[in-house]
């Protein structure tokens, strides 16, 4: 299994990489209300694996009220599209999640997904000053690209990081490491409290691979994983995946790492965390939304970024973030302009504002979580993206390729628990990089 789950979004103040200029674009001179002249009488169907996908339909009723949208929530989108996209009949707009989500690849292929950008060069919702594209976080449109058409708007923006319970550090005077070494003294402290430091699911070695590339990232800068997502020579002997890859191995050699890690599934090492059995946990910002039953009262559940090697690292405030929870328009829908108008909905400030409130998610739309009052974990991952500005570290290789992803998952859980030696996980990616890139029979991607 790669990754159990790809959710996400935020409020990111500063600009992305890879994204849109700050600048803001005119829009079109078009009907601001009815850039894509939907027939308002005509209905729209919505699909969504989220209750979320759905929150659009009171705000485009509001400002068309002849129309009628109709969302339906279903765990079984891939079930009850496929057969719909094979007759021709597909809804207007999908919000692709869950464990039943369509493979998009696919339909790319096939040409069953509408080309956005008409979509994000029309006036905002709630802006007809600015575009669609202004007011979504740069940088975040990127994972919808397929050979640099825009088939989805992938909606929210999943913070990767280390969590900790604020009130336990509270209770020992510990403080928030800002380097490694500080986490290593950290984790020393830890042990000599009776915690296990550091626990990590070893059944999703995925978890290790992201904090490793995170960390070689924030080292090396953004090109590091620019080299591995555009599979170039000698991507994974890089320098600064060397180093981070090490320091992963560290925790392991100083004992640093709860016993059992490496067989504990997802479930298990995160019921461990929040009893205060273990200090950190890597993981992704879903993580209240998972658990939450379980989250101990006044435990003040709250991420940090992952420490920099050193001083000297390129992206010192660097923050891993996945762009998720694709929207699209199928490209036969029977109401298409509708479905543009739908997303365009999704996108204003108010909508997006109100799936942080109720869906504690963080969105991809700017400021929408701004100034809310919400809990210490959602409001520690928004405040890590605002921070984080042009530093957010980004990698799409996971999704191109996941076979690939998860042979390289593996190898590092692998060398974390002591089965590889650091020249035998080095050439074992490596070798799978090489034979995937020789691959004719595998579509390629780039990244510029």
């Amino acid at each position: 299994m790669l990754k159990r789950r790809t959710v996400l979004q935020g409020a990111l103040a500063g600009a992305l990489v890879g994204g849109c200029s700050s600048g803001t674009t005119p829009p079109p001179k078009v009907d601001p209300d009815n850039p894509f002249k939907a027939a308002l009488d005509k209905p729209v169907e919505v699909l969504t694996g989220e209750e979320y996908g759905g929150f659009g339909a009171a705000a485009y009723r509001k400002k068309h009220a002849a129309a009628t949208v109709t969302p339906t929530v279903t765990a079984k989108l891939r079930d009850l599209l496929l057969p719909r996209f094979a007759a021709g009949n597909p809804p207007d707009a999908v919000l692709n999640t869950g464990d039943g989500r369509l493979e998009l690849g696919r339909l790319v292929r096939e040409g069953q997904l509408s080309d956005l950008r008409p979509l994000l060069n029309a006036p905002a919702w709630d802006n007809a000053d600015v575009t669609v594209k202004d007011v979504v976080l740069p940088g975040m449109l990127d994972a919808g690209r397929y050979d640099g058409t825009q088939r989805t708007v992938n909606y929210v923006a999943t913070v990767y990081g280390l969590w900790y319970s604020a009130a336990l550090f509270q209770r020992y005077g510990w403080d928030v490491p800002r380097t490694w070494p500080e986490l290593l003294a950290l984790g020393t402290e830890m042990k000599a409290a009776g915690l296990g430091p550091f626990v990590y699911a070893g059944a999703h070695p995925y978890y290790l691979l992201e904090m490793v590339l995170t960390l070689a990232a924030k080292t090396g800068g953004h090109d590091v994983v620019k080299r591995i997502d555009n599979l170039e020579d000698g991507a994974w002997k890089d320098e600064s995946v060397t180093r981070a890859i090490s320091a992963a191995g560290d925790l392991a050699k100083r004992g640093l790492i709860a016993p059992g890690s490496a067989e504990f599934d997802h479930l298990t090492s995160q019921k461990r965390f929040l009893a205060a059995k273990a200090g950190l946990l890597p993981c992704g910002n879903w993580l209240e939304n998972e658990m939450k039953p379980l989250i101990p009262r006044n435990f003040a559940l709250t991420m940090i970024g992952v420490p920099p090697l050193d001083g000297s690292s390129a992206l010192a405030r660097g923050l891993h973030v996945e762009a998720t929870a694709p929207y699209l328009v199928p490209a036969k829908a029977k109401n298409e302009a509708g479905g543009f108008e739908y997303l365009r909905a999704m996108l204003s400030k108010d909508v997006a504002t109100q799936v942080t409130q109720e869906a504690n998610q963080l969105t991809i739309v700017r400021g929408a979580a701004d100034g809310l009052e919400i809990g210490t974990a959602l409001r520690s991952a928004r405040d890590l993206l605002s921070a984080a500005g042009d530093q957010v570290i980004t990698w799409y290789f996971a999704d191109w390729y996941p076979e690939f992803a998860t042979a390289a998952a593996e190898a590092t859980g692998q060398f974390v628990a002591g089965g590889l030696q650091l020249s035998e996980w080095t050439a074992r990616v490596q070798s799978a990089a090489d034979k995937l890139k020789q691959d004719k029979a595998i579509t390629k991607y780039h990244r510029d």
